[in-house]
This record gives structure tokens, C-alpha cells and sequence, in this order.
């Protein structure tokens, strides 16, 4: 599922991929948070939340047109979930945190 994400189930949330090894992943309502063992590494998620803070080892990682660089892209997915790949090179803790859509029935 990490090579298409699109085939995770749709309104969960997952971490489906990494260039590392996952350490202790914590999924919550609208978060998710990681440890890898590297610090430099590069993960996929699928998410059922659109994500509007995500952080490595406390610093913001800023959204980008590639993962060239620290930083993340993001994907809407017509089930109203999203495709969140990120990149980390300053820390191996990564925290991803968000709110649900409107159109799911709760808050944006």
C-alpha cells in the first residue's frame, strides 16, 4: 500500500511507508505522531484529516512542490482523505496534527 496510497482503506489513518524504520506510532482523532530511527528519512501517510501543522522535533516543516528539501507535499483524494508525504532531516520526532473536513459532517 505505500506504492499507492490510494489503496489503504479509505477514512483511516495510516502510515504506509518509510525510509526508515517507524518507531512508536500514536494515531489520534486528528493526529498522528512518530518516531523514526533515522533523523534524515521520508514517509507517506494517508490521512482522514487535511493536516495544518506538522513538525519535526518541534520545528514547522513547511508545505513544497517537491521533497527535494524538508518538507511535505499534499494530496486531496476524491474520498475526501489525503496523501501526505514528508520529509525530515533535522529530527527523528514528527507530529502531524489536523481537523477534520466540513463536508465529513464535523468542524473544519
Amino acid at each position: 500500500m505505500g506504492a499507492v496510497p490510494q489503496w489503504a482503506p479509505a477514512g483511516e489513518n495510516h502510515l504506509l511507508r518509510s525510509s526508515s524504520i517507524a518507531q512508536k506510532v500514536k494515531y489520534g482523532e486528528r493526529s498522528v505522531e512518530y518516531r523514526t530511527f533515522d533523523q534524515d528519512a521520508t514517509e507517506v501517510l494517508r490521512l482522514n484529516f487535511k493536516p495544518s501543522r506538522i513538525r519535526a522535533g518541534g520545528a514547522a516543516l513547511s508545505e513544497r512542490h517537491d521533497l527535494e528539501g524538508e518538507g511535505y507535499t499534499l494530496d486531496a483524494l476524491q474520498s475526501g482523505d489525503y496523501v501526505l508525504p514528508v520529509r525530515h532531516t533535522t529530527s527523528n520526532q514528527i507530529a502531524v496534527a489536523g481537523k477534520y473536513r466540513r463536508n465529513r459532517g464535523t468542524m473544519t
